[in-house]
């Protein structure tokens, strides 16, 4: 059996997500992927037999390598709140830097293509940020709503604020982050 060229792997997720983010994830064919990825269709699907092998692969290794990014620089002796604050605005500028990946993994999580049991590996990613939850909710710093309802309001709030200040071409300053994460602080304690 051959064995699979990595940057052939990453040029095909590299075009994926290119395409995605200018077409939606419903609007492009394996046919583009190859000619985005400047390679032949046939070894593409060397690499994946479909496009929604290619889809739940590209799902899982965004979500693995989102969420560890968002948890970068984080210390175990900072306090709940310094924690907080930190995955926070991690989160925001990750998805600042890697727009596409950030419009694939939401545009994903609302399509056919992404099943319950790729949803559970998406939530085994994110444990390390239901935990920190956890650990708001029982030390009364975050309302006892349940971790999965503070993620949501948490992610709604990055998300649009992110979507906004890329298509509008402004960058998000350190204040406004403050400021975003002053507002999502206030509507969760």
């Amino acid at each position: 059996m051959r064995t699979k060229d990595e940057s052939k792997i990453a040029a095909i997720y590299k075009a994926t997500l290119s395409l995605v983010k200018e077409r939606g994830l419903a609007g492009i064919t394996i046919s583009d992927i190859s000619k985005e990825a400047s390679i032949a269709t046939g070894t593409l699907y060397i690499y994946f037999k479909n496009k929604d092998e290619l889809i739940k692969a590209l799902f899982c290794e965004c979500r693995e390598k989102s969420a560890k990014e968002y948890f970068a620089g984080v210390a175990a002796t900072e306090s709940f709140e310094e924690k907080m604050r930190t995955v926070f605005t991690n989160i925001i500028r990750y998805k600042m830097t890697h727009f596409e990946v950030s419009a694939f993994l939401e545009q994903s999580y609302h399509s056919p293509f992404v099943c319950m049991t790729d949803l559970k590996k998406k939530q085994k990613a994110l444990n390390p940020l239901v935990a920190l939850i956890e650990q708001g909710i029982e030390k009364k710093k975050i309302k006892d709503v349940g971790p999965d309802l503070v993620l949501t309001y948490l992610f709604g709030i990055v998300n649009e604020v992110v979507k906004k200040a890329y298509f509008s071409n402004k960058k998000l300053s350190a204040d406004v982050i403050d400021q975003v994460y002053g507002m999502f602080r206030d509507g969760v304690r």
